[in-house]
């Protein structure tokens, strides 16, 4: 397979709008022809993840003369989620176009999904950006990468969130030299990403740099790569990835480690109406009027809790619903969460004066968070943002 994209369509094989419904992400994986066939060779999953698209409507290409293969027996899985911007139900399919080149001549490649979050959390690979930084500041988030074997990198894409301003593969061995480097490309405040309700978080980009290079970058097995992903940390950004999607040939290590990079290295940046220069959000609380149509809300309904001194606020999730919606605590205050749920649940703050998140909850886990600045944190569950939303202020005062 030498390309591949994936859109949205109504049963007549039109797009549908993203007012409408939209594909918030989707990810493709090989499960080969037998158990054991195709693994994750990043975070060992049972199955090859090589190819997805969101937001930033992603396109799967190769340079001329490599290809990922595929056979006649093998079982492809996905995992996507689509949402729905209208308060009636809808139907839409996810239409995938693959382009196959069945000649012999072509050089294999393996995909690696590589983190910077590293493998800590693979059903949630999230991370935090705190903001309250100056403007322009950065927060980087890195992690180490071993390639597993020699060969040649000869294309890359980034999944990155809103707030991103690159993602990064670095070469530490030889003075941190930038391998590969993929960009977001931002929509128009017009865009109907900004204007569409709810949103699980800070919208994304709509395109980000496909890298490839015919020659290929020679890398060794073993070698330590670096990933590392930058976002503005002005401003807070919460439950951000950090994805490379790398597509390495396999072949003889190179002579030289350090050697001089190729020449034909190039980034295809996504055209159109845009900025490259990430705008600023704030994520907002969402309710339901009397109609049903979704609504921005500055908290959700029910009185205040008020809590005093250091013994901790605690708030179960059940049923989709958050036990207190609405609290008051002491500055240095703790707040615990426990769900209690089957199905997961996560606490996200939307605004307020620091960015937190916590990973995806199973029933009976339990996240906590103490609360060193002042002021009204506006916290959602992302996966059920207009049922479980809440309000946390934090009074000042020691």
């Amino acid at each position: 397979m030498v390309r591949m994209h994936a859109r949205v369509v109504n049963a007549r094989g039109r797009p549908i709008p993203v007012r409408r419904v939209m594909l918030h992400h989707i990810v493709y994986k090989n499960a080969g022809r037998f158990r054991g066939d195709r693994l994750d060779g990043t975070c060992g999953g049972k199955s090859e993840s090589f190819y997805g698209t969101g937001e930033e409507n992603a396109t799967l290409r190769f340079p001329p003369g490599y290809g990922y293969r595929i056979r006649r027996r093998d079982r492809w899985l996905t995992g996507w989620m689509l949402m729905n911007h209208r308060n009636r139900r809808d139907r839409a399919y996810i239409e995938y176009t693959a382009v196959v080149d069945t000649s012999r001549h072509l050089r294999p490649v393996k995909p690696y999904w590589v983190r910077a979050t590293d493998c800590v959390s693979a059903r949630d690979p999230i991370f935090n950006v705190p903001g309250g930084g100056a403007p322009g500041s950065r927060y980087v988030k890195s992690a180490d990468w071993r390639v597993p074997v020699s060969g040649r990198l000869v294309a890359a894409n980034s999944h990155v969130h809103g707030g991103a301003a690159t993602m990064r593969v670095t070469q530490p061995g030889c003075g941190g030299r930038v391998l590969l480097e993929s960009r977001p490309r931002w929509g128009l405040p017009s865009h109907p990403y900004y204007k569409v309700l709810p949103v699980l978080h800070e919208p994304g980009p709509i395109g980000t740099d496909w890298v490839e290079t015919a020659q290929g970058i020679p890398v060794t097995r073993g070698e330590r790569l670096r990933v590392s992903a930058a976002y503005d940390n002005e401003l807070l950004h919460t439950r951000v990835m950090g994805i490379m999607h790398v597509y390495l040939s396999p072949g003889p290590a190179p002579g030289s480690p350090c050697g001089a990079l190729p020449n034909d290295v190039r980034a295809y940046h996504p055209k159109g109406p845009g900025t490259d220069v990430a705008p600023k959000v704030t994520v907002p609380l969402t309710g339901l009027d009397p109609s049903g149509k979704a609504q921005t809300i500055l908290r959700p309904p029910g009185p205040t809790v008020r809590f005093t001194g250091p013994r901790a606020a605690t708030v179960v999730a059940r049923d989709r619903s958050f036990s207190l919606r609405n609290l008051s605590i002491p500055l240095g205050g703790r707040v615990r969460w426990r769900s209690l749920d089957r199905g997961y649940h996560d606490v996200t703050v939307a605004s307020g004066p620091l960015g937190f998140a916590s990973y995806w909850l199973r029933q009976g886990e339990r996240f906590g968070h103490r609360f060193g600045k002042p002021g009204t944190y506006r916290l959602f569950c992302s996966l059920h943002p207009i049922d479980m939303a809440q309000t946390v202020e934090v009074r000042p005062g020691s």
